[in-house]
């Protein structure tokens, strides 16, 4: 069976698409995010007999389209994803499978879903310690089946190598096809030195970063960080002692970034679909940690947004 993987590219979204793949024997492997879902599923699922998608949330504003887009599909999709879903809830067909749960992260579901040897559960442990989703029963079992050690060096050296190669594609390819074969990360040729690169460029950013903020009653916004823009917002957070950190970085007139929330009370992902939708964007994601998309030239008013979205969150709950 002919098959094609659309993953996100982080850490477990690579895990769960080498899980994917060494289960199906196959697979040809292309990375979207939630914005551009709908076109790479047009352009790349076409011929295929199924299409897994994996630790990709579903848009909002795209979400009709690509309902429509599942159904017409001849083939077979399975969808794995455990970012809480849209309130109008998952576009379902006769021929999608939903496999969907929040707490776990997308390559546990994936392994769960699939059953590839158990050889695999370290690959889908590296995508849970990637996405902090520790504290499910599958992983507390298959983690007594491997040394904790190796298993947290593995994962941080495949983390930040995958965040230090950023929107190289080809590359997050071959680490797929490397996964799915069982190799460790650090004997993938080039992951150590990348991730080594990255965790002092980390700590550089974080150093410099007090220079850098701009902060409000609830926000601390960074823009263009040296680094990734996910350890910019937590620092960002850190630092200035404020709920929310958000950092961005600039493609061709939008503003792509991450927030990162330390109040237990805020709703991120709430919160960012609501204010970034209304200046043209996209945003969403886990009640902690979140992405979003808004033009470049409406940044402000989506700040102005955000801060009184997470105002109204808080005060519900003061």
């Amino acid at each position: 069976m002919s098959a094609v993987i659309l993953a996100h590219g982080d850490a477990d979204g690579v895990t769960a698409a080498a899980v994917a793949r060494a289960a199906l024997g196959a697979g040809d492997v292309v990375f979207t995010h939630p914005a551009g879902l709908l076109g790479d599923f047009r352009e790349f699922a076409r011929g295929y007999q199924l299409a897994v998608i994996v630790d990709v949330s579903l848009d909002e504003a795209s979400l009709a389209e690509l309902a429509a887009e599942l159904r017409r599909f001849p083939g077979r999709v399975i969808y794995i994803d455990h970012h809480p879903l849209p309130p109008r809830g998952f576009p379902g067909a006769p021929n999608v499978v939903l496999v969907h749960e929040e707490g776990p992260c997308a390559a546990e579901l994936a392994f769960r879903h699939f059953r590839p040897a158990w050889e695999m559960s370290r690959v889908a442990l590296y995508g849970a310690i990637g996405d902090h989703a520790l504290g499910t029963p599958w992983v507390r079992e298959a983690m007594a089946s491997w040394d904790i050690k190796t298993l947290y060096l593995e994962a941080g050296v495949l983390t930040l190598a995958l965040e230090r190669i950023g929107r190289n594609h080809d590359e997050k390819r071959r680490i797929v096809a490397s996964l799915a074969r069982g190799e460790l990360p650090s004997s993938i040729p080039g992951l150590v030195h990348l991730a080594l690169e990255q965790a002092r460029a980390i700590e550089e950013m974080r150093l410099k970063l007090p220079g850098m903020l701009r902060t409000s009653e609830l926000l601390a916004v960074v823009i263009n960080p040296p680094a990734s823009v996910g350890a910019a917002a937590f620092y960002a957070a850190v630092v200035s002692g404020k709920p929310v950190g958000v950092a961005v970085e600039e493609r061709r007139g939008l503003y792509v970034g991450s927030a990162r929330a330390r109040d237990p009370r805020v709703d991120l992902n709430a919160a960012l679909r609501a204010s970034a939708v209304e200046v043209g964007g996209t945003g969403g994601g886990h009640p902690q940690a979140a992405g979003f998309r808004v033009p470049a030239d409406r940044f402000e008013g989506f700040l102005a947004l955000l801060e009184g979205a997470l105002r109204r969150q808080l005060q519900a709950q003061a």
